[in-house]
């Protein structure tokens, strides 16, 4: 038996000891309470990747009108933070339109007229369908806590903005999806800490960082002088208690190293990527970890897999003009690497990746950067996504306009649960469970936004 084998061995009874054997029956149970749907979901490997820019990005100098009315507009809202015309990179949407991206973006320029990249204008948190007549009236139906980092971070996560809740729409898709997978490692990891995105009913993110899967320190049998100390400590752990939550602490002990040894091992074996990753770029570190883990997704007996990647700084209250052109330069750089990666993996077709944040930004300018906004675009990547075009509509940006909530604040006019359940769909997620996911789905006149490849 080799060392691999051996893992996955131990993984089981550690898995089964905390558990007991109703866990070994997970996948068969859940596959026949599914039922036909089963029969529905193509075979083969997906997998999603969200990109979560934590803050709130500024999509309105992300993706910018270039025609006269709308570059007008544009320029008169957001005064001293607009960008100059001529220094826009411009893309022309299959559907029309003449739109520019930040100069810093020059990487999703070419993927999106790759036809690789695409846009959803103007998404954000919505229980239903609102306008500016309705807000001022004060008869609208909003989501709980608009502007506020945390909730409506919560709410993206979710793609349920009619309360809070405590199951993430990533989660929600292992539960249903779990099943195709053989694999004993969990099937949504996240490389950014704890999240809701991920978190099931029976299912819960394994958080990993950027080098790897993170092993008890002082206790690893990889390292030398630490094995003597490994073995005493698995001598503990190891010893039979009466009582149960020692029992069952133990056994999770033991399965939590377990998988760290496993994918640990896997990794070693994962090809070498030719793709160059750009440096001093958490990001790109972040999907370059991504990149390797689906290098060794087969062997480790996925068919389904779902990663969360992160980054900061978009809350810029302050500073904008100086610092949003490295952030968007930093994104840039690392999405383009992650889409060679999986187009040398041979599995761009089979690779999503998707953008989230807390919301936008407000067009008005409060004299050195934005304050908390509502709607704001996003960006879709990979050979599934019907690219080269931007979704949806443009609003309207001008003060005072009919997009505008208030203080420059846009009114989205996609919602999130749209957005959420187009991806769900392309990853196997079942028509009959779509509304049971996303319960606000029903208020919107579109459940497929039409970005994704059937």
């Amino acid at each position: 038996m080799n060392r691999r084998n051996f893992l996955r061995n131990t993984l089981v009874s550690a898995m089964a000891g905390a558990y007991g054997t109703s866990l070994l029956a997970t996948g068969p149970l859940l596959a026949s309470s599914i039922g036909s749907s089963f029969n529905k979901v193509t075979a083969g490997y997906k997998a999603l990747v969200c990109v979560f820019l934590y803050g709130g990005n500024d999509g309105f100098n992300m993706v910018v009108p270039r025609d006269p009315l709308g570059y007008g507009n544009y320029q008169t809202s957001r005064q001293n933070l607009a960008i100059a015309q001529n220094e826009l990179l411009p893309i022309t949407p299959r559907s029309g339109g003449d739109y520019g991206f930040h100069p810093s973006m020059p990487d999703m320029q070419s993927l999106f007229a790759a036809g690789d990249l695409a846009i959803q204008a103007n998404i954000g948190t919505l229980v239903e369908p609102v306008t500016r007549a309705q807000i001022q009236a004060k008869n609208a139906n909003l989501p709980p806590q608009l502007f506020s980092h945390n909730s409506q971070q919560a709410l993206w996560e979710t793609a349920y903005a009619s309360e809070s809740a405590s199951l993430g729409w990533g989660g929600l898709l292992a539960d249903r999806l779990g099943y195709l997978n053989s694999s004993l490692v969990p099937m949504n990891v996240s490389i950014t800490g704890n999240n809701l995105f991920q978190v099931g009913e029976n299912h819960a993110p394994y958080a990993m960082n950027a080098s790897g899967p993170d092993e008890m320190i002082g206790v690893r049998h990889s390292v030398e002088w630490e094995q003597y100390r490994a073995q005493a400590f698995d001598r503990i752990r190891d010893m039979q208690s009466n009582h149960i939550l020692e029992q069952a602490h133990k056994d999770l002990t033991r399965s939590t190293q377990s998988t760290a040894q496993l994918l640990g091992s896997s990794l070693e074996t994962a090809p070498v990527l030719t793709t160059p990753f750009p440096e001093e770029n958490n990001l790109a570190d972040q999907l370059a970890m991504v990149a390797k883990m689906i290098s060794v997704s087969e062997e480790l007996g996925f068919e389904r897999q779902i990663f969360i990647v992160g980054m900061g700084g978009f809350d810029t209250h302050d500073r904008q003009n100086q610092d949003q052109p490295n952030l968007l330069g930093g994104l840039s750089q690392a999405l383009a690497a992650f889409n060679q990666a999986t187009q040398e993996l041979g599995v761009a077709n089979q690779v999503t990746s998707f953008t989230h944040s807390d919301f936008g930004r407000t067009l008005t300018s409060n004299g050195d950067g934005t304050d908390h906004g509502w709607g704001s675009h996003h960006l879709m990547m990979g050979g599934a996504v019907n690219g080269g075009d931007i979704y949806g509509t443009m609003p309207e940006l001008s003060i005072g306009g009919p997009d505008d909530a208030d203080d420059g604040r846009m009114i989205p006019t996609t919602s999130v649960e749209q957005y959420s359940a187009t991806l769900a769909r392309w990853f196997g997620l079942p028509e009959n469970e779509l509304n049971t996911v996303f319960p606000n789905l029903g208020n919107f006149s579109s459940a497929d936004l039409g970005f994704m490849q059937s």
